[in-house]
């Protein structure tokens, strides 16, 4: 029997956080198919994919004729494969913003993203799937009305490391703020510069980071607007996530401003590492733990008077001892792992 784990797509964010910790947990004999773009030491089960959709179209037909009826696939990248197989298929089922009543994009946009095309994908490949795994009772519900005749969806916990608490004993803050996002629309940057450039006008100016690529930094007039309103927000970005959670140490509260998320990733560790959480009253927010502010995200006032009153009003140091996380009806990553493979 061949086990393997395909994860061509997955390079960076949250989806590369929950893609190490199976690269950590899965012996030698399991074969991964990984995105070419992710930097990481090769090994003879390592299988790297340029991710072009050419390209991942040819290597699903080469896996097609490699596999036999005693195999089982594990599409970890989230969507199905456009190819009946003979093996067992098993779909991690991520991005909700594939739909386009989560992601609340206008149509024009919708038609114009790569979102539209994973759609398709999903739509045409769903029928391949024989089992359905999602990680959050939010992509849970999504998926149950995506896919009207099949019911039995389930939980992995692969989030129980963030009960691990990390002790911070110094209280010399680099930073007020941390919103580590990626540069995608509906992470909602924009936000962050009004309210800054809000509070600038009062001669409130907190210390920021933010944690993007420099395609976006250009996007979004990063320098620009630091530079016309003297913010003091600075941009740091690490795509080794070890390292990059040492960043953590050097913040005090983390603002989270995404518009939709499944999993909400930068609250759980957050949490782990002892921040203050300020998050909108969405769904997503509050799925695993409760945020220590939250805001509407349609109210630019509300948000820029939780930042003033934060700075004007220190909270004491957070218990990092509180909070736990729980999913019920949920399987455990070991036993996951030892179910699938």
């Amino acid at each position: 029997m061949t086990k393997i784990i395909y994860a061509v797509g997955i390079h960076s964010d949250g989806g590369l956080n929950i893609l190490e910790k199976f690269l950590n947990s899965c012996d030698n004999d399991v074969i991964f198919y990984l995105d070419n773009r992710i930097k990481i030491k090769k090994k003879e089960n390592y299988i790297f994919v340029n991710g072009s959709s050419f390209n991942r179209l040819i290597h699903l037909f080469k896996l097609k004729s490699r596999t036999s009826i005693n195999d089982h696939i594990f599409f970890l990248n989230g969507l199905p494969p456009v190819l009946k197989f003979n093996s067992e298929i098993s779909v991690a089922f991520q991005n909700a913003n594939i739909f386009r009543s989560f992601y609340r994009i206008g149509f024009l946009n919708w038609i114009f993203s790569r979102d539209i095309l994973r759609n398709f994908i999903f739509s045409f490949g769903k029928k391949n799937v024989d089992n359905w795994f999602v990680f959050s009772p939010i992509s849970q519900r999504i998926l149950n009305k995506e896919l009207n005749k099949y019911s039995n969806i389930k939980i992995i916990n692969v989030l129980s490391e963030f009960n691990n608490k990390v002790e911070i004993s110094s209280v010399n803050y680099k930073y007020d703020f941390i919103y580590p996002a990626s540069g995608l629309k509906h992470k909602n940057h924009n936000l962050l510069f009004e309210t800054l450039i809000q509070l600038s006008k009062e001669n409130i100016y907190p210390k920021v980071l933010i944690t993007l690529e420099q395609e976006y930094l250009n996007k979004i007039n990063f320098h620009k607007y630091k530079k016309k309103y003297n913010l003091k927000i600075e941009n740091y970005f690490e795509k080794n996530q070890k390292i990059f959670r040492d960043i953590y140490k050097q913040c005090r509260c983390l603002l989270y401003l995404s518009k939709n998320e499944t999993i909400g990733l930068p609250i759980l560790e957050a949490n782990k590492y002892g921040l203050f959480t300020i998050a909108p009253d969405l769904d997503y927010s509050s799925q695993f733990l409760e945020p220590d502010f939250k805001f509407d995200i349609n109210s630019k006032n509300e948000l820029k008077n939780i930042i003033k009153n934060f700075l004007l009003k220190p909270p004491e140091k957070k218990n990092i001892k509180d909070d736990k996380i729980k999913i019920e009806n949920s399987l455990d990553f070991e036993n996951f792992l030892n179910y699938i493979l």
